[in-house]
């Protein structure tokens, strides 16, 4: 078949390839493994390291690059088994881990980590379910054609709300800002977007709601609120201290999870 054309734009970025096939993918070097099925993604690695001292995590592959490991870890909740992994900061390489993850066979996932707040009264360690992100990053514009922001899989957006209201956990949910650079969050620029209805920034959200939707595999994201970003010096909040906020989540995130 004839590759078709791309027309070239102002800017690279806006060159979308329709294509669902590339020169390089996952399943080239990747094969399946089975009930490699539901996978909970987090970014708490002092989690991670507290259950494997606790003997309740079992190493069973692992993600690698040029410089870092990432294994990935068969546990169980509720006596049905479930997988977890750490997530790779930033929005390119979660994309390339979470194609590798899919590959591997899975197919349910919940990320589940913290986020800077744009709104100063969201205490630290409120839950945050985001519905949409803003694309202020680039990977997912490889996967998705051009637009503003990306929204979430609502029917996964069901399951975490059903299981939110159930068990009674308050939540907020609302849209987050995915950007690539952490060190150019410009008081103007999060002004621009508090004011489109951004509540949070993170780094990863829009790739892992892209390459999720290319996939055709179910994803949610589950967010705390950690640093301040919403006043004229940033916050810290020592938001990545708070032990049994993110162990909590991490087992919130697991316990959705078997349920997709």
């Amino acid at each position: 078949m004839e590759s078709k054309k791309i027309d070239s734009k102002e800017f690279p970025i806006l060159e979308f390839d329709e294509s669902r096939v590339a020169i390089i993918e996952a399943t080239n070097f990747i094969n399946p493994k089975e009930e490699f099925e539901y996978c909970v993604i987090t970014f708490f690695r002092d989690v991670i390291e507290k259950m494997k001292t606790e003997g309740k995590l079992k190493e069973v592959a692992c993600l690698h690059c040029e410089t870092v490991d990432l294994p990935i870890y068969e546990t169980y909740y509720q006596g049905k088994k479930v997988h977890i992994t750490l997530g790779y900061l930033g929005a390119a390489g979660s994309a390339g881990f979470l194609e590798e993850l899919i590959a591997y066979g899975f197919q349910k996932f919940i990320v589940c980590g913290g986020a800077g707040v744009l709104q100063k009264d969201i205490a630290v360690g409120h839950v945050i379910v985001p519905v949409s992100a803003v694309r202020d990053e680039g990977v997912s514009y490889h996967y998705i054609k051009p637009s503003r922001e990306i929204e979430c899989n609502l029917e996964v957006l069901k399951i975490i709300e059903d299981d939110f209201n159930i068990h009674n956990i308050r939540y907020i949910k609302a849209k987050t800002w995915t950007t690539d650079s952490f060190y150019r969050e410009t008081k103007e620029k999060v002004e621009l977007r508090k004011a489109e209805g951004c509540v949070t920034v993170e780094m990863e959200a829009a790739a892992f709601m892209a390459v999720s939707q290319f996939r055709n595999v179910k994803l949610g994201v589950i967010l705390y609120g950690g640093d301040d970003l919403s006043g004229v010096e940033w916050d810290s909040r020592s938001w990545n201290s708070r032990s049994e906020i993110r162990l909590n989540l991490v087992q919130i995130s697991l316990r959705i999870c078997i349920a997709l």
